[in-house]
């Protein structure tokens, strides 16, 4: 498998671990824990994705 799909397979298991258990603590009904967990979900996602995007800029640069 390529490294890329490896990554993003990560990237979603975290976050969707994250938004698991942020979303798990609230007692709330049902519909609205599954919203939360979306919206947790994509912003640990959107995260994780910016991080990554800075660590491999910061590392072409300072390796060229």
């Amino acid at each position: 498998m390529s490294i890329v799909i490896i990554g993003l397979l990560a990237v979603a298991a975290v976050s969707g671990l994250g938004g698991w258990l942020l979303s798990s603590k609230k007692s709330l009904e049902t519909p609205v824990k599954i919203m939360m967990f979306v919206g947790y979900f994509w912003l640990l996602a959107f995260a994780q994705l910016l991080l990554i995007a800075l660590c491999y800029l910061s590392w072409q640069r300072f390796t060229a």
